[in-house]
């Protein structure tokens, strides 16, 4: 796994000695490449023990195996590129590093907790509700009963009208999201599968959860240009589909709604 998804998945454990010394790694990827413990000890003003500890947390073995994942994700030089190689190059960092969170097994489980649901409800909240609404667009059509909702009251009502045969699908880059951390709570309490498709583990929203996807975050591509939050979810989201037309029935209900659409529509 590498630097920047370790530092998703373990993000919960760093103090803020740990995050000073990941905000100086983050910006000074090159340099800190070459330097030693003491020298950066120096640079951030913790001590080698506290450096030794964060890459500890972050699952590494030592300094310099944490400076050899570190190197292998330096990018190249985008100077001397154009804009389509760039955000290219986003793109497929960004799909390598989230593959690196998927299992198949959890993959077969939650489409497994999706074939045996009465309903699914996929929520979020801004860009996290473009992803719910799609996954949605995508189960209708396949003829699973499901349900898309991006308002905050609405999530409310609908949440506490949810049994223990349902599954709810929370969108949220932060984990965060209030209004979605009230909803899978309510969804819990009533019985309903949770499953929560996030950039970080350990918040309050992945502790309700029965299922967790973590996704890589763009921040990790360091460019304020790049804006795209969305790539990684839709990626897992193409995964979930592929499986779940794995079965004869759902596809061919999806064939016949494109049938309909493309007959009528």
């Amino acid at each position: 796994m590498d630097l920047e998804n370790r530092i998703q998945k373990y993000n919960s454990l760093l103090t803020d000695n740990d995050r000073k010394i990941m905000a100086y790694i983050l910006s000074h990827k090159s340099s800190t490449i070459h330097q030693s413990i003491t020298e950066l000890s120096k640079e951030v003003k913790v001590s080698p023990a506290g450096i030794t500890r964060f890459c500890k947390k972050l699952q590494f073995e030592n300094f310099q195996q944490m400076k050899y994942a570190l190197a292998k994700s330096e990018p190249e030089n985008e100077a001397k590129k154009d804009i389509a190689d760039i955000i290219f190059g986003y793109y497929e960092n960004i799909i390598k590093s989230t593959k690196q969170f998927i299992t198949k097994e959890q993959i077969s489980h939650i489409v497994s907790i999706m074939s045996k649901a009465n309903n699914i409800v996929f929520c979020g909240m801004g860009s996290s509700g473009i992803i719910a609404e799609e996954f949605n667009s995508r189960t209708e059509r396949m003829g699973i009963n499901s349900s898309s909702i991006t308002d905050s009251h609405a999530m409310l009502i609908k949440t506490t009208l949810m049994g223990n045969k349902d599954v709810l699908f929370c969108f949220s880059y932060t984990g965060k999201t209030q209004s979605v951390i009230d909803s899978a709570r309510i969804a819990k309490d009533n019985g309903a599968k949770v499953v929560v498709i996030t950039n970080y583990d350990e918040t309050e929203l992945t502790k309700i959860a029965d299922e967790v996807v973590l996704v890589s975050s763009h921040i990790y591509m360091d460019d304020e240009k790049f804006v795209n939050t969305q790539i990684a979810s839709l990626f897992v989201l193409d995964i979930l589909t592929y499986s779940l037309l794995e079965n004869d029935k759902r596809m061919e209900n999806r064939k016949k709604t494109l049938d309909s659409i493309n007959k009528y529509g």
